[in-house]
C-alpha cells in the first residue's frame, strides 16, 4: 500500500479518510463528497488523491493481489469497482470540462472588457484632442485680450502723463497769475503810499497857498479814485482770471484721478489676463507656440496743441468705470 502524500494543505490519507467513509455510509465517492466531506481542497488537487484511493481499493479489501488482481475477486465486487472508477472518471472529466468552460468565459469576459477599453481609451483620445484644440483657442482668445489691455494701458498712461503735463503747466500759469497779483497789490500798496506823502505834501504846502492847496487835492483826490477805481477793475479782472484758473485746475485733477483709476483698473485686468495666459501656457507647455510680437504703429508727431487736444478727446471717448 502506498503511503499518503501532501498536497496544497490537504493530505492523501484526508482523501482516503474521506472515501472510506462514503462507503461506509453506503455512498458512491466522489470529487464533490470527498471535498464535502473534508471541508477543503481544490478538485484539482482531489481528483488524483481518489484515483489513488481506487487503484489500491482491492489490495486493501484483501481482494486483489499485485502481480493478478482479478484472481480470487468475486465478480460484484469487481464490478462494484469498475462501476466506481468509472463514475469517478466521468465526474473528473464533467468537473475539467466545467473548468475549461469557466476558463474559456473568462477569457471571453476578459477579452470583451479588453475591447471595451480600448473604445474607451479612443472615445478619451478624442475627448483629449477636442479638449486641446478649445484650450488653444481659448489661449489665442486670452492672448489677444491681453494685447489689446496691454494697447490700451499704453494709450491710458500716454494719457496720464499728457494730463500730468497740463496740470504742470497750469499750475505754473497759475503760479505766474498769483505772482502778478502780488506785484499789484505792491504797486497799488506803493502808490497809495505815494498819495499819502503827496496829501501830506499839500497840506504842509496849504498856508502858502490855500486855493492851490485845494485846486491840487481835488485834482490829486481825482486821481487817487481814478487809480482806486482802476486798481478795483484789475482786481475784479484777477480774481475772475483767478476763479477761471482755480476751476480749470480742479477739472484737470479730477481728470487726473479718474485717468489714474482707469489706468489702475486697466492694470489690474492686464494682470488678470496674463495671470491666465501663463496657466494655459503651464497646462499645454508641450504644444504650445510662441504667440507673434505685437505690431506697433507709428505715432506722427504733430504740433503740441493739436496733440494735447488728440489725446484729452481719446481720453473722453476712453470708457469709464
Amino acid at each position: 500500500m502506498n503511503s499518503p502524500k501532501v498536497s496544497r494543505g490537504v493530505q492523501e490519507s484526508d482523501v482516503w479518510a474521506a472515501a472510506d467513509t462514503l462507503i461506509a455510509q453506503g455512498l458512491r465517492p466522489t470529487i464533490e463528497r470527498v471535498r464535502q466531506q473534508i471541508g477543503r481542497g481544490s478538485p484539482n488537487t482531489v481528483s488524483p488523491m481518489l484515483e489513488s484511493w481506487f487503484a489500491t481499493l482491492g489490495q486493501r479489501l484483501g481482494v486483489a493481489q499485485a502481480d493478478s488482481p482479478q484472481s480470487g475477486v468475486p465478480e460484484n465486487v469487481l464490478r462494484l469497482a469498475q462501476e466506481l472508477w468509472n463514475s469517478a472518471t466521468q465526474e473528473a472529466v464533467a468537473v475539467a470540462q466545467k473548468t475549461l468552460q469557466e476558463r474559456e468565459a473568462e477569457l471571453q469576459a476578459s477579452r470583451l472588457s479588453h475591447e471595451a477599453d480600448l473604445e474607451h481609451m479612443e472615445q478619451r483620445e478624442k475627448a483629449l484632442h477636442q479638449q486641446k484644440q478649445a484650450m488653444d483657442e481659448a489661449m489665442k482668445l486670452a492672448q489677444g485680450q491681453a494685447q489689446e489691455l496691454s494697447r490700451r494701458l499704453d494709450e491710458m498712461q500716454q494719457l496720464a502723463q499728457d494730463r500730468e503735463a497740463q496740470l504742470s503747466s497750469l499750475r505754473a500759469e497759475l503760479s505766474a497769475v498769483a505772482k502778478a497779483r502780488e506785484l499789484e497789490r505792491k504797486e497799488h500798496s506803493e502808490e497809495q503810499q505815494a498819495a499819502a506823502q503827496e496829501r501830506q505834501r499839500l497840506a504842509e504846502q496849504f498856508a502858502g497857498n490855500e486855493r492851490r492847496m485845494l485846486t491840487d487835492l481835488d485834482r490829486a483826490r481825482q486821481e487817487v479814485a481814478s487809480a482806486k477805481k482802476a486798481q478795483a477793475e484789475q482786481e475784479r479782472k484777477s480774481e475772475g482770471r483767478l476763479a477761471e484758473w482755480q476751476s480749470r485746475q480742479q477739472l484737470l485733477e479730477e481728470e487726473l484721478l479718474q485717468a489714474r483709476t482707469q489706468l489702475l483698473g486697466a492694470q489690474q485686468t492686464a494682470q488678470a489676463a496674463q495671470e491666465r495666459v501663463a496657466d494655459l501656457k503651464a497646462l499645454l507647455a508641450a504644444t504650445q507656440q510662441a504667440a507673434p510680437a505685437t505690431d506697433k504703429t507709428p505715432v506722427r508727431s504733430g504740433s503740441r496743441s493739436l496733440q494735447r487736444r488728440a489725446l484729452t478727446q481719446r481720453a473722453r471717448n476712453l470708457p469709464r468705470k
